[in-house]
């Protein structure tokens, strides 16, 4: 996509699409961590882990599931926290510790041992007497998944960061859509496609996206930006910002396939003159 402009094409520079008076910059914005982690997990652990309660330290059948961001060091930290939880009487970190029974006594001094264990851990996990997501009952099953703490305010911070100088100076996403504005491109747009971790906050409910970029855009200070695109690939829609439009305006995202002609890196081939 990214081929050198040449006197034949012009157009043609670093963004990834463009078209007479358009340049479109793509960006995917991941939570790095989380996908180096993931991929940590499933190298010393492929697919779900499962065995007797006793492979674990465990004397119940339990469901462990550690979000993907969380170091697989961090491992044995995890189940000393579920034995704890064990020796407490405590079967689900969804639970309310003591259900307010000791913590009330204690006049508010201090928070007894069944909350303080309950509200600990930064993962979820409860005793699953059924079985029903290990091969038979009775076994206890360690999962590692997305993780879904973003916050609108997380995924703000990170668009801001990707388009807005700073003292270091412009970033690799201004300096693309500069090249746009020497080439005369009238309209330079970025889109933003957040990954599950960046879109779920608010992916099930685009109208809470209104709020990713509230108050006043410093649209001056982002030049050559023009417009702005954030995409949630799992809703199918996305949110375009524009100084000329409202910043509320939802989009449909096609679910369609491109396949890239191996010749021209998915551009279009270009017109014989005759």
């Amino acid at each position: 996509m990214h081929i050198p402009p040449s006197a034949k094409h012009p157009h043609n520079g670093r963004y990834d699409f463009t078209g007479p008076n358009l340049a479109v910059e793509v960006v995917s914005i991941v939570n790095s961590d989380a996908l180096r982690n993931f991929s940590s997990w499933n190298k010393h652990h492929p697919g779900d882990w499962e065995g007797e309660p006793e492979e674990f330290g465990l004397t119940l059948p339990w469901v462990i599931e550690i979000p993907s961001s969380t170091p697989i060091s961090r491992l044995e930290e995890v189940l000393e926290t579920v034995r704890s939880m064990e020796e407490a009487g405590i079967l689900s970190t969804g639970s309310y510790g003591c259900a307010g029974q000791r913590c009330i006594a204690s006049h508010g001094r201090a928070i007894c041992v069944f909350c303080t264990v309950a509200y600990s851990p930064g993962f979820h996990a409860y005793v699953d007497d059924e079985g029903l997501l290990t091969s038979r009952p009775g076994l206890a099953t360690l999962l590692v998944g997305e993780d879904f703490s973003a916050t609108l305010d997380d995924t703000r911070e990170k668009i801001i960061e990707l388009i807005s100088p700073t003292a270091k100076g412009r970033s690799d996403v201004l300096q693309k859509l500069d090249l746009a504005q020497r080439q005369g491109k009238r309209r330079r747009v970025v889109c933003f496609v957040l990954d599950d971790f960046f879109s779920f906050p608010f992916g099930l409910d685009p109208g809470r996206s209104s709020g990713l970029l509230d108050g006043p855009f410093a649209w001056g200070a982002i030049r050559p930006v023009t417009d702005i695109a954030v995409a949630s690939p799992d809703g199918l829609w996305a949110v375009a910002f524009s100084p000329r439009k409202s910043a509320t305006k939802q989009l449909s995202v096609w679910n369609g396939k491109v396949q890239p002609s191996p010749s021209t890196l998915g551009c279009s081939k270009p017109t014989a003159v005759p």
